[in-house]
């Protein structure tokens, strides 16, 4: 399996997309809350933003760093390893007919594990990506990897380790300073499933490197079209082993309506892969693409779907970019 670091700093690019109707979440055990986090609400409606509980032994400390220390010293190798069983401890429904041989593609250096906790205090993973911003913190993944749902609670503990392949983390573990979903995911009376994403903006690692020097990063495409190419990339949980980056590569369109998302047929995207991106462009020998989408959910058998990168997709991204670069 090759390992290609995307380009951190490439030339922009925007761009301007066999149905299926019942569409379930991709991701992990969806859990009752307990009590409420109090988010505090973005301007413009642009996000739902709140600041990253950690909640470990020895956090209590006034010291910033020592909570950092504290909640990188928590995630041992037993504990990342209970996160990863629990990948698919939700719906079986949401387990596509998949193989449990890998499939050999790229490992990228700029995807990577993200662990965290449900307000029970069970832990949990999804896929994360790191964007190529220019407040360098920006981690992108799915809101529901964040969030719960309406009615629902926040997740705590988040620790984005990049690059993650087979136990080990090259480049080190990154703690979330603050995270943010789309406020059309948290709100209403059921989740807004054509509204999850959500972007962490994380601390530097232990050698005070920000995650997008550490590990690269991946530009957003907004505005994807029918028929393009596409590559996913995700961290599978069973029948896969949530230790490797596992690839799919399709043509991208449009779920059967009223469901207004992007689909394509990746079998091997299962419970775990949540919020892994949707490549454009990509290029396998350099590692160089453009995000356009992310696993979200998928329709029960071998279709993977995602939120549509639109103008407020956009909008939320101008005020993560603002809140990272307010980051410490």
């Amino acid at each position: 399996m090759s390992h290609q670091s995307p380009a951190t700093r490439s030339d922009p690019l925007i761009r301007l997309g066999r149905g299926r109707a019942a569409l379930v979440a991709v991701c992990l055990a969806v859990v009752a809350a307990v009590g409420s986090s109090g988010p505090a609400v973005g301007a413009d409606r642009a996000a739902t933003e709140h600041r990253a509980i950690v909640d470990v032994p020895g956090s209590r400390s006034t010291s910033e760093q020592a909570r950092q220390s504290a909640l990188l010293a928590y995630w041992t190798p037993e504990r990342i390893g209970k996160a990863l069983t629990n990948e698919a401890a939700g719906d079986s429904r949401s387990l596509p007919r998949a193989q449990a041989a890998p499939v050999d593609g790229p490992h990228s250096t700029a995807v990577g594990k993200l662990v965290f906790e449900h307000a029970n205090g069970k832990p949990d993973a999804c896929t994360g990506t790191v964007i190529n911003s220019d407040s360098e913190v920006l981690v992108l993944t799915a809101a529901h990897c964040l969030h719960d749902g309406p009615g629902l609670d926040w997740t705590k503990n988040q620790v984005f380790y990049p690059g993650f392949h087979d136990g080990s983390a090259p480049y080190g573990g990154f703690t979330a300073w603050n995270i943010a979903t789309s406020p059309a995911w948290s709100i209403g009376s059921k989740p807004d499933y054509e509204h999850d994403y959500g972007m962490l903006v994380v601390n530097d690692n232990a050698s005070g490197e920000t995650v997008l020097d550490a590990a690269g990063g991946y530009q957003i495409a907004p505005d994807m079209r029918t028929g393009e190419q596409v590559s996913l990339i995700g961290y599978s949980g069973p029948p896969y082993d949530g230790n490797h980056q596992e690839f799919c590569q399709d043509l991208v369109e449009p779920t059967v309506p009223p469901v207004n998302m992007w689909q394509v047929e990746c079998p091997n995207m299962t419970p775990g892969s949540s919020g892994g991106p949707w490549l454009l462009d990509y290029d396998y020998d350099t590692g160089t693409g453009y995000i356009g989408g992310l696993n979200s959910i998928n329709d029960t058998g071998n279709f993977m779907a995602s939120p549509r990168f639109d103008n407020d997709m956009k909008t939320f991204y101008a005020l993560m970019e603002q809140i990272g670069e307010a980051r410490p």
